[in-house]
């Protein structure tokens, strides 16, 4: 807590000096909008007072969350309006980088800035209230995109906004409620709409280059921009060359990130057991198949293989030997806080391992766009918009590092072993590369009109394509195995039956050459391919007149096709039994296709004078192998404004959310563990709430070597429905002040999920034993533990013999909140122009249900739903003749450590932005991101590379350098 309250205290003494400690917001309105999109890149004008006669005069506007324009800006929803130029005053490269501050962000994520072995790696998802990443819909112009052509689940399948050039951006506007009414499936969360650039004059020329203080991670970045128009028409073009240089674990191991060296090696919470941060080589034998596990086994200096024993665990010095003789990188280390070990070492680590792993990968993408429209008559007008995106991301790929015996293992004369080793990249030709080459097209055209003078029409057709090539090095099942023990010379205890010798144990334990890493591995490549086609009409206008005004509508039909296919290199599918299988790498595979159709119908009806309301109705109908068949929708929503300055809103809508393709068509994945711990242990009297319980446990034959298969195609999966309610206010207190309050509610039931090995071994013991681990009480009669039996095939005796993990429709989940904002500018004479833009969100509840009838468990300690459970944000500005001042700062409150048995302190981050006008064309500008170089709490119970909570940002400090010119 002291460092967070330094922190504020500096940003509380900068505001004040700016803005002599007055209270300010920054005010928005659609005319500012326009005229920002008119006048690119310069800074947004003061907003006049919003009061009735001036809305009058603004021309109708279609904001997200409706298809009815509108003259006022604020609606029965909350929308969230992020324009070009506020990334540009918040310091961010990208649109993700601005996205991923928002307050209404409050789960995590996959990919985003820490994206090592993933395989998504340029992915940029968002996660609005926690409900994860396909719950809320992402359009560009209004129109749907194709999801991102990889996943390495199901669940990590959505829209990466990652693709889409800043360049080409006008505004962002996030609805952060559900408008499936209005737009179909997925926008249970809310709705995010990119729009881009239109009807520009002018060229713009930007160019941006910096780095992080703390080493890697160069940027440079070239954006163009322009447009013409005249009578008829205009076109609005824009080109982006965006490249960034990795950022490496070493460089940041003074902060702790991915160094071993400095990571405990022990939980310092008693009743947890830790593994050591990396094994780099172990090798031990069984007393009888399936039974205990001897100590370590470790290879002497004359070449004679040596066991441990708990009185001599280094075997007369072996252990130093054998770990000086693999790599000069691996040291003898202890892993058990355990008196009875002393201070005697006990294994053998690869302390460096984790040193050029990426924490942010290279990568260089280029951009262009294109837009245009012409009128054809003063009643009909063609428009077509095209953006094109190319990108080449880089990572290390560690995994291809790991070698060991992927199953069932046996020696004729020593008995049934395992054997695990961390290959030293220094040794083996350098750190194995993974390249990833990613295409996305966006396109849509179409028609749009007025007919009887009034109702406007829109006709279109939109395509849009993400598609993925990647390769690297990746160790082949036979060619490892025959390198490390030879040829097999027969079968037992369901595996190979090797005769290891002198040559094989100079292979297990000896250094490693880049022949032998050449001779262990081939390369793999991997094809991926997302595209979504649409077809829309929109029928727009006053239908009559009511006493209080005219009752419009919105009437919509579309038919869209959508296709997902995961092609990854045939070796790696789990249906491939060629001896030359993928080593240690089981790819996510499968794919299909899905062909939808909608229609909705939406109504504002003046109701009376200051009261409006706002009805909704949409039916989509879904064409695959799934249950989904088809969904109703509806919303309703009222706009009070008892006063000319106050409004206030409440609404309701349903949603849904059809299973993504990879849920229904996605192919099953085999997945070995050596270490599957089934807690039936506890049958035997071992505690498992205490160190010594665990600690017996997984030294005993209750864990064991196991193959196990998830997903697979679930076509019983349905949609998952959704309510959601909001009730708020908006109070234009004065010219340009106001201020907004919303409360919301979600409930999500049928979430589709698929479960873990771990949790479904746990639960299936719980249910087994009547009780959790704590005590506590379980109902082995209920529809949880019929799920968990399902999953859990037993023997007589009660051994596992078969396991899987499933996708099912999970019960439900229910979350609730509020969002607040503060907005205010005004000029202060000689001083220039000031203002603020401020926003909350608190989560007050998340909840979850397994299956229908089971208790509620509150989530709200699990990070991996709730990440923050308050987030804020501000921005402070100050513009006075051709100077230009931002302070952009964001606070992230306490999270819960990784076992979730304390809060994390807050975590709060500024951004600078100073830029002059040198020129009447020509500005330059310095951006500093991360102002204090924080890299927010260290959680002490995360023991798992990076070592850190990677959701606060890797980085540290970036400075930028930035010149724009006009012409």
């Amino acid at each position: 807590m002291p460092v967070c309250r330094n922190e504020l205290k500096r940003g509380r003494l900068v505001a004040a000096i700016i803005m002599g400690l007055t209270l300010p917001a920054l005010a928005s309105a659609a005319s500012a909008d326009n005229a920002a999109q008119q006048q690119p890149d310069k800074p947004d004008p003061v907003p006049a007072a919003t009061d009735k006669a001036a809305a009058q005069t603004l021309d109708k506007i279609q904001v997200t969350g409706s298809r009815i324009k509108r003259t006022e800006v604020e609606g029965p929803s909350p929308v969230v309006v992020i324009t070009a130029e506020d990334i540009k005053k918040e310091g961010f490269s990208t649109i993700a980088e601005a996205l991923g501050t928002l307050t209404q962000f409050t789960g995590n994520v996959v990919g985003g800035e820490w994206n090592f072995g993933n395989q998504a790696p340029s992915a940029s998802y968002l996660n609005l209230r926690g409900l994860g990443v396909g719950y809320q819909l992402i359009l560009l112009n209004g129109k749907r995109m194709a999801d991102y052509a990889a996943a390495s689940t199901p669940s990590d399948t959505g829209i990466s906004i990652g693709s889409i050039p800043a360049a080409a951006v006008a505004r962002i506007e996030v609805l952060s409620s559900g408008a499936s009414a209005i737009y179909g499936s997925d926008a249970v969360a809310g709705v995010v709409n990119i729009i881009t650039k239109d009807n520009w004059e002018g060229n713009h020329l930007r160019i941006r280059g910096g780095t992080y203080t703390d080493g890697g991670g160069d940027t440079g970045n070239l954006q163009f921009s322009g447009g013409k128009a005249w009578e008829r028409g205009s076109i609005t073009y824009a080109f982006e060359q965006l490249n960034r240089e990795p950022v490496y674990a070493w460089q940041r191991n003074d902060r702790g990130i991915g160094d071993m060296r400095t990571a405990p090696l022990q939980s310092k919470d008693p009743n947890r057991l830790t593994w050591a941060p990396a094994d780099g080589l172990t090798l031990w034998f069984y007393d009888t198949p399936g039974g205990y596990m001897h100590y370590n086994s470790w290879l002497d200096r004359d070449g004679n293989l040596v066991t441990a024993s708990p009185g001599s665990p280094d075997a007369g010095g072996a252990l130093q030997y054998s770990c000086a003789n693999a790599s000069p990188k691996y040291t003898p280390y202890y892993p058990y806080d355990d008196p009875a070990d002393g201070d005697t070492p006990t294994a053998c680590g690869n302390m460096h391992y984790y040193d050029w792993a990426t924490l942010s990968n290279k990568y260089n993408k280029t951009s262009a766009y294109v837009s245009g429209n012409y009128r054809f008559t003063d009643n009909l007008e063609g428009y077509g918009q095209l953006l094109v995106t190319h990108a080449r991301d880089q990572m290390t790929s560690r995994a291809s590092l790991y070698v060991f015996n992927q199953g069932n293992a046996t020696d004729k004369t020593l008995g049934m072993f395992e054997y695990q080793r961390i290959l030293d990249p220094e040794q083996s030709g350098g750190m194995p590369q993974r390249v990833y080459r990613e295409i996305g097209i966006s396109a849509n055209m179409g028609v749009r009109g007025t007919v009887f003078d009034r109702f406007d029409w829109d006709m279109g057709l939109t395509f849009s394509s993400s598609e993925m090539k990647s390769w690297w090095r990746q160790g082949l099942t036979n060619k490892v195995h025959t390198f490390l023990f030879g040829e097999a010379i027969g079968t037992a205890n369901g595996g190979p039956l090797y005769d290891l010798g002198p040559e094989q144990f100079q292979h297990m334990f000896g250094p490693t050459s880049a022949a032998d890493f050449m001779a262990m591995t081939d390369i793999v490549v991997n094809r991926n391919k997302s595209s979504a086609s649409t077809a829309q009409f929109v029928f727009t206008g006053p239908l009559f007149e009511l006493p209080a005004g005219e009752v419009e509508m919105a009437f919509v039909a579309e038919a869209s096709h959508s296709k997902y296919d995961l092609a990854p290199d045939m070796r790696s599918r789990n249906s491939y039994q060629g001896e030359d299988h993928t080593f240690n790498y089981n790819a996510t595979w499968g794919g299909g296709s899905r062909d939808r159709y909608g229609t909705g119908l939406e109504l504002r009806v003046p109701v009376f004078e200051r009261l409006t309301a706002t009805l909704a109705g949409r039916y989509d109908r879904y064409d695959d192998i799934s249950d989904v068949g088809g969904a109703s929708t509806w919303a309703a929503a009222l706009e009070w404004r008892p006063l000319d300055n106050l409004l206030v809103r409440a609404n309701h809508q349903t949603s849904f959310l059809a299973p993504n393709l990879m849920w229904v068509y996605g192919g099953p994945v085999s997945s070995y563990g050596n270490f599957v711990n089934d807690y039936m242990c506890r049958k035997d009297g071992m505690d498992l709430s205490t160190t010594a319980g665990r600690r017996e446990c997984n030294n005993s034959d209750y864990v064991d070597g196991l193959w196990w298969t998830s997903g697979g195609m679930n076509t019983q999966l349905h949609e998952e429905t959704a309510e959601s309610d909001g009730i708020g206010f908006v109070w234009d207190v004065f010219q340009g002040f106001s201020l907004s309050a919303d409360y919301w509610r979600v409930k999500l039931e049928g979430k589709s999920s698929l479960l873990s090995v771990a949790g479904i071994l746990e639960g299936n013991t719980d249910c087994l034993m009547g009780s959790k681990i704590n005590g506590d009480p379980v109902d082995s009669g209920s529809g949880k533990c019929a799920m968990y039996a399902g999953y859990v095939q037993r023997d007589a005796e009660g051994r596992i013999t078969a396991l899987s993990s499933g996708a099912i429709n999970q019960a439900g989940v229910r979350t609730d909140g509020f969002d607040a904002s503060l907005k205010y500018n005004w000029t202060w004479g000689r001083l220039g122009d000031f203002g603020v833009n401020a926003g909350f969100t608190r989560v007050l509840g998340y909840d979850e249900q397994t299956t229908e009838g089971d208790d509620w468990e509150d989530a709200m300690h699990w990070t991996s739903r709730v990440a923050f459970r308050t987030r804020t944000n501000w921005t402070l500005s100050w513009a006075r003749d051709d100077w230009n001042v931002n302070l952009y700062g964001y606070r992230n409150g306490p999270r819960m450590n990784y076992y979730a048995t304390k809060l994390l302190r807050p975590f709060v981050q500024w951004n600078a932005s100073v830029s002059r006008q040198i020129t009447d064309n020509m500005r330059l500008g310095v951006d500093v991101v991360n102002v204090f170089n924080n890299y927010g709490p260290k959680d002490d119970t995360y023991t798992a590379f990076p070592y850190y909570q990677g959701i606060y940002g890797l980085m540290g400090r970036a400075v930028y350098v930035n010149l724009d010119i006009d012409f």
